[in-house]
């Protein structure tokens, strides 16, 4: 295998889709990641820049990366994403169709395209058994769209047009800035590895969350093979074998309130660890990345378990796992 990488070491990446193409770059690049907002049009603007959003009191340029990468142009909607990425000069956002999923690989997986990728935009390609994704040099990204060269085009001919502009959708837009302002004024913005960004997952009518730092993966509970395990407490799963390390799977609602997780195409499976030992949760969804300030947090009372404490944050009430207690417990460990 010709390796990308000249020594073995795991990292952590953000896989996303555009279109039908799996792309991926390292998560240290990741500020943020949000729905589609309404954006900011200049007269004219290179046609690859899709608008200009004001993030961290900075106006930032949202590129339409398929214009970069020589991609089919096409309408997006709703449910696009943009990733805020800082590179080593420079912040700047994505759209993307999707996010996937963020999480460790092992970089032996990284693998040399067939070409010089000293300039290229793409830097090596990812496989792992029968998924495989292209991974962005986003330094390149960078000085491209910043280079001096690139001349402004006709606001009508840039990537802009390819935003949707019926009044319905325009309107909801619009109301996502303003609530994303709101946040904005709110929240200070840290890099992804900040000790106070949480993942949050959904857990019937709770919202859970889990500091990032402590975070390994996010898997699609239809994409891993569970074994089951006899004679283990009804919360146990079972385990799985991913990166050839066997992790035990919960049912976390089992566990704190003795109800059973439905299983459906959303259900997710996040893999937290503590020290030396990782364990996997059953989700019904992943949810989002969220920065709080600690000291601003609210504790109210334990929930059910040691594990799950609720905290007030703003206007939303989070059950927040501590690792610690919950990794403290014997009767999670399938020997």
């Amino acid at each position: 295998m010709n390796n990308a990488l000249s020594q073995y070491s795991e990292e952590s990446y953000i896989f996303f889709s555009i279109g039908t193409y799996n792309y991926a770059f390292n998560a240290k690049y990741v500020l943020d990641i949000m729905q589609l907002v309404e954006l900011e049009y200049p007269e004219s603007m290179p046609d690859f820049i899709v608008g200009l959003l004001e993030y961290n009191n900075k106006m930032v340029k949202i590129i339409d990366i398929r214009s970069i990468l020589k991609l089919e142009a096409t309408k997006y909607d709703l449910n696009s994403k943009i990733v805020i990425v800082k590179t080593e000069n420079d912040t700047f956002g994505i759209l993307i169709d999707d996010v996937k999923e963020i999480r460790r690989i092992n970089t032996l997986y990284l693998n040399n395209p067939p070409y010089d990728t000293q300039k290229s935009f793409l830097e090596a390609i990812f496989t792992e058994k029968d998924f495989s994704a292209t991974v962005i040099n986003l330094e390149n990204i960078e000085k491209t769209i910043n280079s001096p060269d690139i001349k402004a085009s006709d606001i009508l001919k840039s990537s802009s047009s390819l935003l949707p502009k019926d009044t319905q959708s325009k309107e909801k837009l619009h109301r996502r800035r303003m609530h994303y302002a709101r946040k904005m004024r709110e929240v200070t913005y840290e890099i992804i590895k900040s000790q106070d960004t949480y993942i949050t997952f959904h857990l019937q009518k709770h919202i859970c969350c889990v500091k990032i730092l402590h975070v390994a993966g996010f898997y699609k509970f239809a994409n891993v093979k569970l074994t089951k395990v006899p004679c283990t407490p009804d919360f146990i799963m079972g385990i799985v074998s991913i990166k050839g390390r066997y992790i035990t799977v919960i049912d976390l609602l089992k566990y704190t309130e003795n109800k059973t997780t439905e299983i459906t195409k959303d259900t997710s499976i996040i893999v937290v660890e503590y020290e030396d030992y990782q364990l996997g949760i059953i989700t019904d969804a992943i949810g989002e990345t969220i920065d709080m300030d600690e000291t601003s947090l609210h504790r109210k009372n334990d929930y059910q378990t040691a594990c799950l404490n609720e905290y007030v944050a703003g206007d939303k009430l989070y059950l927040m796992l501590d690792i610690k207690k919950l990794f403290g417990d014997e009767k999670l460990y399938v020997s």
